[in-house]
């Protein structure tokens, strides 16, 4: 079983994952929509992200980003997918993959957590339905 303070690193690290990789993409987009989508989602993910910091300060733990290797490899996939075509739609395509990992690990992580505090589950949720609805507004795109 995982700890409430390991599923709040793993939100912490998902919303830090998805504003790297959407600060990634915003450099090959240029479909003002796509753009202002992107923007909104970062933004959310921001939010997400100081709340899990957050809580786990007040459980006297500071969060654990995610490592350099790991944001590298995140960058160069995308500039490799980047390189030839730099469409609303391959980004979307990007964007969505990427919200379809979180959800995925998302679930399993928190299938493997005992959870009592509410606050905790609260806020796995709402990442959980952050990256469904970003899925979504990316379909638009493709």
């Amino acid at each position: 079983m995982l700890s409430e303070n390991q599923l709040l690193n793993h939100i912490y690290q998902t919303a830090e994952m998805g504003e790297d990789g959407i600060r990634t993409v915003l450099k090959y987009a240029d479909e003002p929509k796509l753009v202002k989508a992107l923007h909104s989602q970062m933004a959310e993910y921001q939010h997400i992200q100081n709340a899990a910091g957050a809580m786990l300060h007040a459980r006297g733990e500071p969060p654990k980003g995610i490592g350099p290797v790991a944001k590298l490899s995140s960058e160069a996939m995308t500039a490799m997918k980047s390189l030839t075509d730099r469409s609303a739609t391959n980004i979307a395509q990007m964007m969505i993959q990427g919200s379809t990992m979180g959800v995925t690990k998302s679930l399993r992580t928190l299938r493997d957590c005992e959870l009592k505090d509410h606050k905790v589950r609260e806020l796995a949720d709402r990442l959980l339905k952050t990256e469904e609805a970003n899925i979504e507004e990316m379909k638009g795109f493709l």
